[in-house]
């Protein structure tokens, strides 16, 4: 379970998504009891064992998983390994038998976020249990990602800066030459060459700069869509100029959220869709309707290049490139730096394409009304009062 999938759970009001693995049904029908009397808007589903669960898993990405140790035939201990074998990030709770401080030291070792005594499962409890279970969670998947996303910034910046900065250094030597050898025409074509490269990776700074600035903090308010749009068109106007791109779009809401980084998304998508585009003018639509009550969803649709079907997802990961773009320069940052900022407003980003035809990309973004009652940032399930809905076995 990684920590934007339990944060669009809340945003989305859905149920955070609990596994009981127990043997015996009263226990089972205790903390089950214990979750709906907590307020915690869940869905349960209960298993007799690792085995049950772990088939259990292979349907369902749940967020938490309550474990009982003492199960027939098998290890509960061993149990936690299995499950994070299967769900890396699932918030795991060793459910303990009375005077079982021991064991739940050692589950917690392997991996359990908490434990919980069976005589002390009451609402309060499994409440408190839960909460602290998928924060820690979250906080684990978080620097994972930090930790993965250091080693590939350092890939590339071992590719893509040392190796612009090894051919400064050769130009700059073949300047140095020609001037000696007084042909002043020769240096300046060496010249052009330095600028050019300094450029690209000036660019490439920049692109890696406004990835790690989709983490930063910042505040939260209304913001005009059709503000933002303008704001970014402004950005690009001397791209769309040159190109003589069209940029059309209908009357977008106003959203709870970043303007800054809403700019910067809209920039960005915008920015691809001219970029990307083989036609000889570039027309970039953007949309939007009221997915539900309280979320927006918008589009933006071009007539470029087109993403191949079995891509459409790993593009919004860090430096992967559609093998459509691969010719033209790029670091494949873009579509995930939308993908984080999309992900600090609780929402969702994927995308619908066509090759060699069209892409739309579709996110959601939450109205204004929800600033009274939550906030954008990850956090734990909502709190909202539904009755827990065990599954049938």
């Amino acid at each position: 379970m990684n920590g934007a999938s339990i944060s669009n759970r809340k945003m989305d009001g859905q149920a955070a998504q609990i596994l009981i693995i127990d043997d015996d049904e009263g226990d089972r029908k205790q903390i089950r009891r214990a979750i709906r009397q907590s307020g915690m808007k869940a869905a349960c589903v209960e298993t007799c064992s690792i085995k049950e669960a772990l088939s259990a898993c292979e349907r369902c990405e749940f967020d938490c998983a309550i474990v009982d140790y003492w199960l027939p035939g098998e290890d509960g201990l061993e149990g936690i390994t299995a499950l994070q074998q299967k769900l890396p990030f699932v918030a795991i709770i060793m459910s303990t038998g009375h005077g079982d401080e021991i064991v739940a030291v050692e589950a917690m070792r392997r991996g359990a976020a908490d434990y919980i005594s069976k005589a002390l499962v009451n609402a309060v409890s499994i409440r408190i249990a839960i909460t602290r279970a998928l924060e820690k969670s979250i906080l684990q998947r978080k620097v994972w990602e930090q930790q993965n996303e250091l080693e590939n910034f350092a890939r590339v910046l071992a590719h893509d800066l040392i190796s612009p900065a090894a051919s400064v250094q050769t130009f700059a030597r073949r300047i140095a030459e020609r001037l000696q050898e007084g042909s002043p025409e020769k240096a300046l074509q060496y010249a052009d060459y330095v600028i050019q490269t300094a450029e690209r990776m000036s660019r490439l700074i920049g692109t890696l700069h406004q990835y790690t600035q989709a983490d930063a903090q910042v505040t939260f308010d209304a913001v005009d869509l059709n503000q933002a749009l303008n704001e970014a068109q402004a950005n690009l106007q001397n791209l769309i100029q040159a190109q003589g791109s069209v940029v059309t779009s209908k009357t977008l809401p106003t959203v709870f959220g970043n303007a800054p980084l809403l700019i910067q998304l809209l920039q960005n998508l915008i920015g691809n869709g001219i970029k990307y585009c083989d036609d000889p003018v570039a027309r970039i639509q953007v949309e939007a309707s009221e997915k539900d009550e309280n979320t927006w969803l918008i589009s933006v649709t071009d007539n470029g290049i087109g993403i191949p079907k079995a891509e459409q997802k790993t593009v919004f990961e860090p430096f992967v490139r559609a093998s459509t773009a691969r010719k033209r320069e790029g670091t494949g940052l873009g579509l995930a730096t939308c993908k984080k900022i999309i992900e600090r407003h609780g929402g969702a980003i994927w995308c619908e394409s066509t090759p060699g035809a069209s892409t739309t990309l579709f996110f959601t973004l939450p109205g204004v009304d929800r600033a009274a009652c939550s906030s954008p940032e990850p956090g734990p399930p909502a709190e909202s009062c539904v009755d827990a809905q065990p599954a049938r076995r």
